[in-house]
């Protein structure tokens, strides 16, 4: 069926939204309320604010997270989005915080991570209670206020004292599903011994899950830098990693250092850790952030490994690879790998709203990347992405077209129809 909503309201409430500058780790100020920040709990009592508006029961679990329920049932379908976004950055042609609309785009930063699938889903359970579709199942969105920091504060909050979801899905990533997401393995490795060689100092790096566009590093007052290409972790193949490079022009200079022999082997077949399957694919690795200093030298590198891989067994074949020139591996953090067969109900109910409204045949994904589906059991990523679209998630002028944030709300309130009438247990 046709889901109707008001669009230009919705427009004017994502708009309000998006003024808010509720950017994660710089969110105003933080006290017992509003321990994210002030305008992250802003920004999640306005979600609040219009769920109110359509009838629906809402709550505020102490500046972490948001919570809009609709209908009623023992199940509960849940809907994953986060208000928080990553820094404006430097750049853009318009006002990030306006939701500016130029040829049909919205521009701002979260349009499209993750505000506007945000209230695209709220409009979406609107749509929903309108239709009269008869829904035996409690609906409930989920509104994340630390999804871009990595330690999502708000989904622990929420497990706290709130119901899990049956079954959940989150609109912050791609379509058609994403059934397998690769496990997360961030490691730092450092020298154990004294370092021997030329006396240098090396700088590469700001983010783990960033390839490094930039690199430099000073030997005996010569200067040396290289430029690279930045890329997201989970496709580090896409960049050009400036450090990698850099290595080897300081080797190609005569520079002697053990840092480098590190830098030589952080690659696949270097730390012998070339490990592939057939649900997930292959495993990559971003060795992002080096340092050498009067303290040592150290080189953090963001791994994203294969759903049936074992992370011990990663872990150790590194050490063995390092322990030669020097170097041992500390585990920073590890987030396991999400993996919902294929043929499960939930991935099959999702695909075929997806199929029956885009008439797109393509099969469900697996990525490298993280979302939050892993804070739950039962859960995947859908949409808000189309197959051959360009993201435009953390870019400077992100934008999200009106025309598909009314092909997403078609979508998204199909499913939670699908989910939320379907039998117990799908």
């Amino acid at each position: 069926m046709n889901f109707k909503v008001d669009q230009k309201q919705m427009l004017r409430d994502l708009k309000g939204l998006l003024s808010i500058a509720s950017t994660n780790g710089d969110a105003g100020a933080i006290d017992e309320m509003t321990p994210l920040g002030k305008n992250i709990n802003d920004a999640i009592d306005y979600m609040l604010a219009v769920g109110k508006r359509f009838g629906f029961e809402t709550q505020n679990l102490d500046g972490c997270c948001g919570i809009i329920d609709m209908g009623e049932g023992e199940e509960m379908v849940g809907v994953l989005v986060h208000i928080d976004t990553v820094p404006v950055g430097e750049g853009w042609s318009v006002d990030p915080f306006d939701g500016t609309v130029i040829d049909g785009k919205v521009y701002g930063r979260g349009t499209n991570d993750d505000k506007g699938p945000a209230m695209v889903a709220l409009y979406a359970m609107k749509a929903l209670k309108d239709s009269g579709v008869p829904v035996n199942k409690r609906i409930r969105l989920i509104i994340g206020g630390d999804e871009e920091s990595g330690t999502w504060r708000c989904m622990d909050r929420y497990k706290e004292t709130e119901i899990i979801p049956d079954y959940a899905f989150s609109p912050d990533a791609s379509y058609p599903v994403i059934f397998a997401e690769k496990g997360i393995l961030k490691i730092q490795i450092h020298n154990k011994t004294d370092v021997t060689g030329e006396d240098m100092t090396l700088k590469a790096g700001k983010q783990i899950n960033i390839v490094p566009d930039f690199a430099e590093a000073e030997v005996q007052g010569r200067r040396f830098t290289a430029k690279g290409r930045p890329a997201h972790a989970m496709e580090p193949q896409n960049g050009v990693n400036a450090l990698l490079k850099l290595g080897c022009e300081l080797k190609e200079a005569g520079i002697v250092h053990p840092f480098l022999d590190l830098l030589d082997k952080a690659n696949v077949e270097g730390f012998n850790i070339a490990i592939s399957d057939e649900i997930s694919g292959e495993l990559t690795i971003n060795p992002a952030i080096g340092r050498v200093d009067a303290q040592g030298s150290r080189l953090e590198c963001d791994i994203r490994y294969p759903v049936t891989a074992d992370v011990d067994d990663i872990v150790g074949r590194i050490r063995q690879s390092v322990d030669p020139v020097g170097y041992e591996v500390d585990t920073m953090q590890m987030v396991p790998p999400l993996y919902v067969k294929k043929d499960s109900p939930l991935v099959q109910t999702l695909l075929g709203v997806y199929r029956d409204i885009t008439g797109d045949r393509t099969e469900p994904i697996a990525i490298g990347g993280g979302t939050y589906a892993r804070a739950f059991d039962n859960a995947v990523a859908f949409g808000v992405l189309f197959p051959d679209e360009p993201d435009m998630c953390h870019q400077v002028d992100e934008y999200w077209s009106v025309e598909d944030m009314m092909i997403n709300l078609q979508i998204i309130a199909g499913a939670l129809a699908a989910l939320g009438v379907s039998k117990r247990g799908l």
